[in-house]
């Protein structure tokens, strides 16, 4: 934690900033469910609680969701956005995330100075038409703590939505692999098609659908 907090003030000092949003997503990858985007606002000091904060990759879904609450403890703000299947089939993955990057980031931002504030962005595109000054770094979400308490955010946000589409639309185990192409997964698509949770322009999506049900 100490490393990752030592980062963000680093990063503030060298752009001059005194208001650090960290952004990072989580469901890109996957053949259903949205894309979720969380942004965090962390306090100046009293982060100690955060000790265990780090990627939420590294985590158990147990020791994220006890970090959830102590990142929402320790913040100013928490922002998640998020982009449905239908506006990933619109508009493609990586202007889907953006897009709610931005959401989320103006969420977290509000009341700030926009003079005073940087955003962290996880990742190599920063997000378009951005009305703060930002910055994206990749692995971002190894290096800064504002930045992986946004990943814990955004992947408990996302994962107990996958649990309400489990329900929701029975049969394909979206609660265990939320959403990902695993082999359970890829056979539930060829034995009941896409449902309405499905990316249908995700090509193994697409290729359980009947001739002509595209994207709409």
């Amino acid at each position: 934690m100490l490393s990752r907090a030592r980062f963000d003030a680093g990063l503030l000092r060298a752009h001059r900033a005194r208001v650090l949003v960290g952004v990072d997503e989580a469901g890109r990858g996957p053949l259903a469910g949205p894309v979720v985007v969380a942004a965090v606002r962390l306090r100046p000091d009293g982060l100690e609680g955060l000790a265990l904060v780090r990627d939420s990759k590294l985590l158990s879904p147990r020791r994220r969701r006890e970090c959830l609450g102590l990142i929402r403890a320790a913040a100013q703000a928490v922002a998640v956005a998020w982009s449905t299947p239908r506006e990933i089939e619109r508009d493609n993955i990586l202007a889907a995330t953006l897009a709610a990057m931005g959401r989320a980031a103006a969420r977290a931002s509000r009341g700030c100075d926009p003079s005073e504030v940087l955003v962290l962005v996880d990742g190599n595109r920063p997000i378009p038409a951005l009305a703060w000054r930002q910055v994206a770094i990749p692995r971002a979400d190894d290096l800064s703590l504002s930045v992986a308490s946004a990943s814990i955010v955004a992947k408990v946000t996302r994962d107990a939505w996958m649990g309400r589409l489990d329900r929701r639309y029975p049969g394909y185990g979206l609660a265990e692999h939320k959403g990902y192409a695993t082999r359970r997964h890829l056979a539930s698509l060829e034995r009941l098609g896409a449902s309405e949770a499905h990316r249908r322009t995700f090509e193994p999506v697409r290729q359980s659908m009947p001739p002509g049900a595209g994207a709409r």
